[in-house]
């Protein structure tokens, strides 16, 4: 009985303990399934959130591309155009840069042409800088476009000459040339852009008279020169006498014999003084003294002159004169023949003069030279 009661007993704590255990399994499943549930479902928002971000991001991603896209088919569209323009560009340039090399080399041409017409170019023998238009040459006055030759050893005047297209007297016309045969290396002469000589305006003297005397074109002097107005010729001008020849001529030279206009000391000499050149030589000369001719001849000017007061000019021969300046009373007129050892003033010290003085000079083919080369006591 008691076996049994104890069997029953044991059997009731099996139940029991069976039906416990079944009931905490089933609240350990249930939990874990909740559990389940609740991780597939924290998953499943998970992966939703992570589609919605890559979704997104993929919708900025392509927003960008399309921007970069359309940044680049407008960078791609800027440099077509620009390309154009410059292809366009450079097609006008290649057009523009062949009219202009055309254009070049019609003026080329034309100056070409009007430089063989040319008397100035034929002459000179040396080209012109292409920088310059012929018309802006054609505006500079010629004696701006005197040029300076230096001798070279072994060189005569015929060959300086014959090199720049000149003769023999328009060397003579421009330049003091006391000896033809002795020249020296160093030397220097000027070259004229034509065949003619250099004139110095003297006192009297106009245009119209100059013109006449070398049987030129008043037109041609005026435009050779430029000048304006006739009436401006200015003293101690220099010009330029297209085609006119050396009046005194190297052989005249030679035989030339003055005598000394005053019988006194010499105070200044020809040549460079004070910044410019002296074009004479100045005799010391108490007041009123008696200045006599040098050699007969005719008198061109007897009257005031700028500069040098009351002046005579004689003419000897056709281009040799001597001049006569700072006088205090002149004894000879205009057109009068003078005979050497004439007395034709008086000294003084009129024009620009710091005392009593005479200033005397001896002018060739109308440039005023040493006058030592031709006076002698």
């Amino acid at each position: 009985m008691r076996r049994r009661e104890r069997l029953t007993g044991f059997f009731i704590i099996f139940i029991l303990l069976t039906f416990s255990a079944y009931s905490n399994s089933m609240n350990v499943g249930g939990r874990m399934l909740q559990s389940n549930l609740q991780s597939d479902s924290e998953k499943q928002q998970n992966i939703n959130n992570f589609q919605e971000r890559n979704t997104a991001t993929n919708r900025d991603f392509n927003k960008i591309n399309n921007s970069t896209k359309q940044k680049e088919k407008t960078t791609m569209e800027t440099k077509n155009k620009t390309e154009n323009n410059n292809s366009d560009t450079a097609d006008i340039q290649d057009n523009s840069d062949r009219k202009t090399e055309k254009n070049l080399n019609l003026n080329s041409d034309n100056n070409r042409d009007l430089k063989i017409n040319s008397p100035r170019e034929e002459n000179n023998g040396e080209k012109e800088s292409p920088e310059k238009t012929f018309t802006e040459v054609e505006k500079k006055p010629l004696i701006k476009r005197v040029k300076v030759h230096t001798v070279r050893s072994g060189e005569t005047l015929w060959d300086i000459a014959h090199q720049h297209g000149l003769n023999i007297d328009s060397l003579i016309g421009a330049n003091n040339i006391s000896n033809m045969n002795s020249i020296k290396p160093g030397q220097k002469f000027k070259i004229l852009p034509i065949k003619g000589i250099i004139y110095r305006v003297s006192p009297g003297e106009s245009v119209a008279s100059i013109a006449s005397k070398f049987n030129i074109k008043t037109e041609t002097i005026m435009k050779d020169n430029n000048l304006d107005n006739p009436s401006n010729l200015k003293i101690d001008q220099e010009l330029i006498l297209r085609g006119a020849k050396p009046e005194f001529s190297y052989k005249d030279r030679l035989d030339q014999k003055f005598m000394y206009p005053i019988n006194t000391r010499i105070t200044s000499y020809y040549g460079p003084r004070w910044g410019r050149v002296h074009e004479g030589i100045d005799f010391a000369a108490p007041m009123g003294s008696p200045i006599r001719a040098v050699s007969s001849g005719r008198v061109v000017y007897s009257g005031w002159a700028s500069g040098y007061g009351y002046v005579v000019i004689i003419e000897h021969q056709k281009g040799l004169r001597t001049l006569y300046a700072h006088n205090s009373k002149l004894l000879v007129r205009n057109g009068e023949s003078v005979g050497r050892g004439e007395v034709i003033s008086r000294s003084g010290n009129t024009g620009n003069s710091t005392g009593p003085h005479l200033h005397f000079e001896v002018q060739v083919n109308g440039r005023p030279e040493n006058p030592l080369n031709y006076i002698h006591r």
